[in-house]
Protein backbone atom coordinates (compact mmCIF):
# COMPACT_ATOMS: atom_id res chain seq x y z
CA UNK A 1 0.00 0.00 0.00
CA UNK A 2 1.49 3.68 -0.95
CA UNK A 3 1.16 6.56 0.88
CA UNK A 4 -1.09 9.49 0.00
CA UNK A 5 0.48 11.90 -1.53
CA UNK A 6 0.30 14.97 0.72
CA UNK A 7 2.05 17.02 -1.66
CA UNK A 8 -0.47 20.51 -1.96
CA UNK A 9 -0.66 23.67 -0.88
CA UNK A 10 0.67 24.23 2.25
CA UNK A 11 1.59 21.11 2.57
CA UNK A 12 5.32 20.09 2.82
CA UNK A 13 5.85 16.19 2.36
CA UNK A 14 9.88 17.03 3.97
CA UNK A 15 8.97 17.93 7.07
CA UNK A 16 6.17 15.92 7.85
CA UNK A 17 5.85 13.44 10.96
CA UNK A 18 4.52 10.54 8.88
CA UNK A 19 7.00 10.58 5.95
CA UNK A 20 10.09 10.68 9.00
CA UNK A 21 8.04 8.07 10.44
CA UNK A 22 7.95 6.09 6.74
CA UNK A 23 11.59 6.82 6.38
CA UNK A 24 12.66 5.20 9.55
CA UNK A 25 11.08 1.81 8.99
CA UNK A 26 12.77 -0.90 7.32
CA UNK A 27 12.01 -3.44 5.51
CA UNK A 28 8.54 -4.73 6.22
CA UNK A 29 6.07 -2.68 6.44
CA UNK A 30 2.53 -4.85 7.04
CA UNK A 31 0.07 -3.89 9.86
CA UNK A 32 0.24 -6.08 12.82
CA UNK A 33 -3.61 -7.12 12.13
CA UNK A 34 -1.83 -8.18 8.46
CA UNK A 35 1.32 -9.81 10.47
CA UNK A 36 -1.79 -11.83 12.89
CA UNK A 37 -3.47 -13.10 9.52
CA UNK A 38 -0.67 -13.71 7.92
CA UNK A 39 0.47 -16.13 10.24
CA UNK A 40 -3.05 -17.21 11.26
CA UNK A 41 -2.60 -18.62 7.42
CA UNK A 42 0.23 -20.98 8.37
CA UNK A 43 -2.56 -22.64 10.59
CA UNK A 44 -4.89 -21.97 14.21
CA UNK A 45 -3.02 -20.63 16.87
CA UNK A 46 -3.80 -18.46 19.90
CA UNK A 47 -2.78 -15.18 20.57
CA UNK A 48 0.41 -16.40 22.67
CA UNK A 49 1.51 -18.54 19.89
CA UNK A 50 0.98 -15.82 17.42
CA UNK A 51 3.02 -13.26 19.47
CA UNK A 52 5.72 -16.00 19.97
CA UNK A 53 6.06 -16.27 15.92
CA UNK A 54 5.62 -12.98 15.89
CA UNK A 55 8.85 -12.17 18.08
CA UNK A 56 10.66 -15.19 16.55
CA UNK A 57 10.61 -12.82 13.17
CA UNK A 58 11.55 -9.93 14.78
CA UNK A 59 8.95 -8.13 15.69
CA UNK A 60 8.47 -5.94 19.01
CA UNK A 61 5.38 -6.66 20.19
CA UNK A 62 2.53 -7.65 23.15
CA UNK A 63 -0.09 -10.03 23.85
CA UNK A 64 -2.32 -7.07 24.69
CA UNK A 65 -1.77 -5.83 21.18
CA UNK A 66 -2.58 -8.87 19.51
CA UNK A 67 -5.45 -9.85 21.25
CA UNK A 68 -7.41 -6.86 19.94
CA UNK A 69 -5.86 -7.61 15.70
CA UNK A 70 -7.07 -11.20 16.32
CA UNK A 71 -10.95 -9.63 17.23
CA UNK A 72 -10.95 -6.84 14.71
CA UNK A 73 -10.04 -9.69 11.61
CA UNK A 74 -13.11 -11.86 13.35
CA UNK A 75 -15.52 -8.88 13.31
CA UNK A 76 -14.04 -8.29 9.89
CA UNK A 77 -14.72 -12.04 9.01
CA UNK A 78 -11.32 -12.78 7.89
CA UNK A 79 -10.71 -15.41 11.09
CA UNK A 80 -12.33 -18.04 12.89
CA UNK A 81 -13.24 -19.44 16.47
CA UNK A 82 -11.58 -23.41 15.36
CA UNK A 83 -13.73 -24.66 18.43
CA UNK A 84 -11.17 -25.42 20.36
CA UNK A 85 -9.16 -24.18 23.30
CA UNK A 86 -5.71 -24.63 24.24
CA UNK A 87 -3.54 -23.15 28.05
CA UNK A 88 -2.77 -19.46 27.52
CA UNK A 89 -1.41 -17.20 29.57
CA UNK A 90 -1.38 -17.38 33.47
CA UNK A 91 -2.56 -21.20 32.94
CA UNK A 92 -6.31 -19.80 31.21
CA UNK A 93 -7.88 -21.53 28.47
CA UNK A 94 -7.31 -19.46 24.69
CA UNK A 95 -9.24 -19.47 21.54
CA UNK A 96 -7.39 -21.26 19.04
CA UNK A 97 -7.86 -18.36 15.92
CA UNK A 98 -8.28 -20.19 11.97
CA UNK A 99 -8.53 -17.78 9.00
CA UNK A 100 -12.14 -18.71 7.75
CA UNK A 101 -12.78 -20.23 4.72
CA UNK A 102 -14.15 -19.14 1.43
CA UNK A 103 -17.40 -20.20 2.35
CA UNK A 104 -17.48 -17.99 5.48
CA UNK A 105 -15.91 -14.70 4.33
CA UNK A 106 -18.97 -14.88 1.50
CA UNK A 107 -21.70 -15.26 4.25
CA UNK A 108 -19.78 -12.86 6.26
CA UNK A 109 -20.13 -10.27 3.48
CA UNK A 110 -23.78 -11.44 2.72
CA UNK A 111 -24.65 -10.23 6.13
CA UNK A 112 -23.51 -7.36 6.33
CA UNK A 113 -24.93 -6.38 3.40
CA UNK A 114 -28.36 -7.53 4.50
CA UNK A 115 -27.17 -5.34 7.59
CA UNK A 116 -26.69 -2.22 6.11
CA UNK A 117 -30.18 -3.04 3.90
CA UNK A 118 -31.88 -3.67 7.15
CA UNK A 119 -30.29 -0.27 8.64
CA UNK A 120 -31.16 1.59 5.33
CA UNK A 121 -34.58 0.74 5.29
CA UNK A 122 -35.38 2.01 8.79
CA UNK A 123 -35.08 5.97 7.25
Amino acid sequence: MTAPDLSGPGLSRRNSTGETSRDAAKGDKRTLRERVLDRLGRGPAIPETILADLRAEGISTVLTSIRPRCSELLRMGLIRDSGQRQTGEGGKKAIVWRLADDAERAAHVSAKIAEQRTEGSDD
